[in-house]
C-alpha cells in the first residue's frame, strides 16, 4: 500500500535530521565520531543522581509519581528562577515553563508563534535541529551570516528595515548567541545590546537558545541577551542536557507571562507535563547545591578536549583552513580555503574511520559559503582519538 496519501503536508516532504542520521553511523565500533553534539557520558553525575533518586522516592513518591502541573514542579521552577537571577535574568515564577528538553521548547515556540508561511530570521550557519522544527511548521527562513563576533546585526537591521517598508515583518529572530552551534562563536556584548535595540525598534521577538553558556573554558562571562530585555521581547531557552545529562529530558523557557500561558495550553496537548520524577531528581540536585561544583568539575575535562582539537587542526591542517577556537561549548567550525564540497567526502571519511557533519547541514538551502565547511565536536571523544580523527580528515582534504 502507498501510505503517502495518509501523511500531512507538513511531514511528507520533511527530510530527516542529517545529524541524527549520521549518529547511527557513529555508533559503529571503531568509528571516531566528531559529528554528534552529545555531552560525554563520563561527565554524568551518576552517583549523585542515584542518591537524589533514592531521596525523592523515599520522601515524595506519592506526589512525584503522580501527574504534576503542566508548568512544572514548583520546587524546580523556584530553583530555575534562582539560577536565572544569578545569570542576570530577572523573572518571576510565572515567566517559567519546564519542558521535555529544549527541542520541545523550540517546538512550543513554533506552535504558539507561527502560521504556515511566516518568516523567521536565523543565523547562517544555524543549529540543524531548530531548522528542522521550523521547517516542520512551514516557516520561510531568512538567513543572516555569522562572523567572528556572531550574528551580523547591521545586516539584520537592513533586512528588517526593508521588511518594515513592505509591511510584513518576520515573526522572530532565532539565535544561539553563546558558543553557537555549529560555529562555536559568541555574540559580542555590543551586538547583544544592539540586537535588543533592533527588536524594540521593529517590535520583533528574539528566541535566544542558550544551552552551552555555563560550559566556558576561557574568556569572560557574557550575559544572556535576555538580561537586556525589559519589554518581554526575548523568549529564552535553556536546558539541563549539557550540564547535567540529556537522558532526563528537562529544560526550561523564560518568556512573558502572556507567551508562557499560551505555551502551557499548547503543552497540555503534547505531553501534559514533563516527567515529574526527572524534575524532582534535578530539583533535589539543585537544592543540595551540587550543580555549580559539578560544572566546575567537568569544565577542565572539556577544556582539555577543546585544546586537543585546536592543536590538531593547527598541526595537521596548518594554513589550509580557517577555524574557530571556541571559548566554550562543544564545537569548532572548519572552512577549507580551497573550495570543496565537504558533503562529498563523508563516505570516504567513514571508510577511514571518522565521521563529521558537513557545513551544508546547517544551512537553509544550498548556501555556497557553507559547502566548504564542516562542524567538528570534541565533546565525546578522547584526546588521542581527537588528534587521530583530525589527522585523517586533514589527509582526506
Amino acid at each position: 500500500m502507498n501510505f503517502d496519501k495518509f501523511f500531512s503536508d507538513s511531514i511528507i516532504n520533511l527530510p530527516p535530521s542529517p545529524i541524527r542520521e549520521l549518529l547511527k553511523v557513529s555508533q559503529k565500533p571503531g568509528i571516531i565520531s566528531l559529528a554528534g553534539g552529545n555531552p560525554s557520558p563520563d561527565t554524568f553525575p551518576v552517583w549523585e543522581i542515584k542518591l537524589c533518586f533514592e531521596k525523592v522516592i523515599e520522601e515524595k513518591a506519592k506526589r512525584i509519581l503522580q501527574y504534576s502541573p503542566t508548568e512544572g514542579l514548583p520546587e524546580l521552577i523556584e530553583s530555575v528562577q534562582e539560577l536565572s537571577i544569578k545569570d542576570g535574568i530577572n523573572c518571576e515564577k510565572e515567566n517559567i515553563l519546564i519542558t521535555s528538553g529544549s527541542q520541545q521548547g523550540m517546538d512550543l515556540v513554533c506552535k504558539v508563534l507561527l502560521d504556515p508561511g511566516d518568516e523567521v530570521i536565523v543565523e547562517l550557519p544555524s543549529y540543524s535541529g531548530s531548522l528542522h522544527t521550523l521547517r516542520s511548521y512551514r516557516a520561510k527562513l531568512i538567513g543572516i551570516p555569522v562572523d567572528s563576533e556572531g550574528l551580523d546585526v547591521e545586516m539584520l537591521d537592513d533586512i528588517l528595515k526593508e521588511k518594515a517598508k513592505k509591511g510584513r515583518m518576520p515573526k522572530f529572530i532565532y539565535t544561539i548567541p553563546t558558543f553557537q552551534n555549529p560555529s562555536g562563536v559568541t555574540l559580542s556584548e555590543e551586538r547583544r545590546k544592539k540586537i535588543i535595540e533592533i527588536a524594540k525598534k521593529y517590535e520583533i521577538l528574539i528566541v535566544e537558545d542558550d544551552p552551552y553558556s555555563k560550559l566556558r573554558y576561557s574568556g569572560d562571562f557574557v550575559k544572556p541577551i535576555k538580561t537586556y530585555d525589559d519589554e518581554g521581547l526575548v523568549v529564552y531557552l535553556n536546558s539541563f542536557s549539557k550540564i547535567f545529562c540529556p537522558g532526563v529530558r528537562v529544560a526550561w523557557i523564560i518568556a512573558s507571562k502572556e507567551i508562557i500561558r499560551k505555551m502551557v495550553i499548547a503543552k497540555q496537548g503534547m505531553d501534559l507535563h514533563t516527567s515529574s520524577l526527572n524534575q524532582a531528581i534535578i530539583a533535589e540536585f539543585l537544592k543540595q547545591g551540587k550543580l555549580y561544583p559539578h560544572i566546575e568539575k567537568i569544565i577542565p575535562y572539556y577544556r582539555e578536549k577543546r585544546d586537543a582539537m585546536v592543536w590538531a587542526i593547527n598541526e595537521y591542517f596548518k594554513e589550509r583552513v580557517y577555524f574557530t577556537n571556541p571559548e566554550g561549548g562543544f564545537f569548532t567550525w572548519i572552512t577549507l580555503k580551497e573550495e570543496k564540497d565537504t558533503k562529498n567526502e563523508v563516505l570516504k571519511a567513514i571508510e577511514k574511520g571518522v565521521v563529521y557533519v558537513p557545513g551544508i547541514s546547517f544551512g537553509i538551502g544550498e548556501e555556497k559559503g557553507l559547502k566548504s565547511s564542516m562542524r567538528l565536536s570534541f565533546a565525546t571523544v578522547d584526546v588521542e582519538s581527537i588528534k587521530k580523527g583530525v589527522k585523517i580528515l586533514s589527509e582526506i582534504f
